[in-house]
């Protein structure tokens, strides 16, 4: 009963200043326009996509057109070296599409997708793919980041919880109100706690049905990712019940509202910009990595040396390749032929100076991922890349699907070349075809869980230092 009474009187005095309707105007504003922003980035992503896509099918017309005309014998307007009949023309000039497409809640978190690219073309010649996925960009945008749905809950939600819930008791002790609630059959902890819950389940309603109002305007193929949506309502329910907890510990503890406030924010200035720029800042300076011009100098120098020993690498290649040796006794090595021989040379001496490269990019992910959950907003940050499906790791995942696929559509196409066979609008059909997969968990549940569990054990530190004795005396104290 008196529970009901005090969600009744709750609501009533937030409605009366106003506060519910500010809440829902701008959460429901900001979320709208992160959300709107969100899909127009997506937008211009899939646009990317298509025009690559359009112009792959354009090249393969041309290219069947041409092969349609060899196979009449009729005559064609092109020279011999750019003639599709010749496997490693196809190869260089005419390679398949690697594309990336974005995932269904792509909108909610730009992450590393204003960094690296979204389709490749792996050809026949060149394979160090993990020197060239980066995008120019615009430096500004890196610098001030997107305004996403991702920055919002993260950043701009607990201003408005500080906004809230900053002042709670404080407030009643300097209105004179606080000896009032002293008489009342209630302890003054159990009384906050309840506003506290009150203030809570509003804000998270507030948010949760902003979110889904946004959706439902700007980005309704979400909610067939029933499940990750599912996940992002629960995680931010999570996440705002911590700055919830924090404010309560806040109230409990300081009794001035100016205090407060400026505790307030100096805590949110710690969790939300200075503990994930300082972990970003230590990864960096203890796992460096090695200088990409240094690596591609490196590499050109080991081409280079294999380029003044072809005949010797190719003869090599041949005698651990009879199979493709028999068939060819009588048939002149070329360029090709050189160089898919040196190739796997090449491959293994530059191997050590890419993995070198690698291994440090892996080791400042591994140091950010152990500290991922001292920072409530790196954990945030984390699970909504993830969700997104914009994370550095799915980057790294498709760099990777993106060499394992060039593999296989060598394999189909040097063999051809050392058998001396012509390309055919057959062979087209059979070429292998890329289709990207999202092999990445977001672990959404998991941070979830570890994130509840900070919450209630914080809640539980505040609970044991301040009894509920010792809080009403205090406070009580005070105003005498």
């Amino acid at each position: 009963m008196m529970f009901s009474n005090s969600i009744f009187y709750e609501i009533k005095m937030l409605l009366r200043n106003n506060w519910l309707l500010v809440l829902f105007l701008g959460i429901t504003l900001l979320i709208g326009f992160a959300t709107f922003n969100g899909t127009k980035t997506v937008a211009k992503r899939q646009s990317d996509i298509t025009k690559m896509e359009i112009a792959m099918q354009q090249k393969d017309s041309v290219m069947l057109g041409l092969l349609s005309k060899i196979n009449k014998k009729e005559k064609v307007d092109v020279p011999y070296w750019q003639l599709p009949s010749e496997p490693m023309t196809v190869g260089y000039r005419y390679p398949r599409l690697a594309v990336m497409q974005p995932d269904k809640l792509a909108f909610i978190a730009t992450g590393q997708s204003d960094m690296y690219t979204h389709f490749k073309s792996p050809t026949v010649y060149g394979n160090n793919f993990a020197l060239d996925y980066a995008e120019m960009v615009n430096p500004v945008q890196l610098l001030f980041g997107s305004f996403d749905l991702a920055f919002v809950i993260i950043f701009i939600v607990p201003l408005f919880i500080i906004a809230f819930t900053y002042n709670v008791l404080t407030k009643e002790k300097e209105l004179g109100t606080l000896k009032l609630l002293g008489a009342q059959p209630i302890s003054i902890w159990k009384w906050l706690w309840q506003k506290m819950a009150i203030r809570y389940t509003l804000f998270t309603a507030i948010t949760i049905v902003s979110i889904l109002l946004s959706m439902l305007l700007f980005a309704r193929d979400g909610f067939q990712d029933s499940l990750h949506l599912l996940g992002l309502l629960v995680i931010t329910a999570v996440y705002i019940g911590f700055w919830f907890v924090v404010a309560f510990g806040i109230n409990i503890r300081i009794a001035s509202s100016s205090k407060s406030a400026l505790t307030f924010i100096g805590i949110w200035l710690l969790i939300v910009i200075v503990l994930p720029a300082t972990i970003n800042q230590l990864s960096t300076s203890l796992y460096p990595t090695p200088s990409r011009l240094k690596m591609i100098n490196e590499i050109r120098q080991v081409k280079k040396e294999n380029e003044e020993k072809q005949n010797e690498i190719l003869n090599d290649y041949l005698r651990n390749h009879p199979e493709l040796a028999q068939e060819n006794k009588e048939q002149k090595f070329g360029f090709w032929h050189n160089y898919f021989a040196s190739e796997k040379i090449l491959e293994e001496k530059t191997k050590p100076l890419v993995e070198q490269y690698e291994s440090q990019l892996r080791k400042q992910q591994q140091l950010v991922g152990v500290f991922t959950y001292i920072s409530p907003a790196i954990l945030m940050q984390q699970t909504l890349n993830a969700i997104s499906g914009t994370s550095e790791k799915h980057y790294n995942d498709f760099k990777k699907q993106v060499y394992e696929f060039s593999e296989t559509w060598r394999a189909y196409l040097i063999p051809m070349l050392f058998k001396g066979e012509k390309f055919t609008v057959k062979n087209y059909e059979e070429l292998p075809k890329y289709k990207y997969e999202n092999r990445i968990s977001s672990g959404i549940w998991l941070h979830t869980v570890a994130l509840g569990v900070f919450c209630f054990v914080l809640l539980f530190m505040f609970s044991r230092k301040q009894s509920k004795k010792k809080l009403s005396s205090t406070i009580l104290k005070s105003q005498q």
